[in-house]
């Protein structure tokens, strides 16, 4: 029996979304001497970021959609990511690397501060080689608008290399 894209696709929210949960009540914080614009970037994750991340449109909420994802209540009908070839890939690709989101940041990685890929413009970015992770400004952090397949950091501007810092906050 063959496994529809659609239900793949509700697994993978699912562990996607423990994992993200994960990092909700941790701040990140990446500096160096290095950087040019700021010595310090504090990383930030909401749950309203999560439905971004994902590919997938919803009419829910973007907390909703997370807290359903989380709590396992996600129905496909909740959801659309199969409405062309190029969509679908675009939730594969984001998905790989959401499942297992929070472990990303518990080793050395990589940061370019103004970061630009295509239309997409951040603040500051960082890879572990395998994705890229972009962020933008929120008022005392940066917190997540992208996430793309790939070391996509641009090599002709300062590439920054450090092991951020993890710390809970409540």
């Amino acid at each position: 029996m063959t496994i529809s894209f659609k239900t793949k696709v509700r697994k993978q929210l699912v562990e996607a979304a423990k994992s993200y949960s994960k990092l909700l009540n941790v701040k990140i914080t990446a500096s160096s001497n290095l950087f040019v614009v700021s010595d310090k970037y504090i990383l930030r994750f909401y749950k309203t970021n999560f439905l971004h991340l994902t590919g997938v449109k919803t009419n829910l909420s973007a907390e909703e959609f997370f807290n359903r994802c989380f709590n396992e209540s996600i129905m496909e009908e909740n959801f659309d990511c199969d409405s062309s070839k190029e969509i679908k890939g675009f939730v594969r690709q984001k998905l790989k690397h959401l499942v297992n989101f929070h472990s990303i940041f518990e080793q050395k990685l990589l940061f370019q501060e103004k970061f630009e890929k295509g239309k997409v413009s951040c603040t500051i970015a960082t890879t572990n080689g395998e994705c890229t992770i972009g962020f933008i400004d929120a008022k005392y952090c940066v917190r997540p608008k992208t996430i793309l397949d790939k070391n996509h950091l641009d090599k002709s501007k300062n590439i920054v290399e450090i092991i951020p810092l993890l710390e809970r906050i409540f």
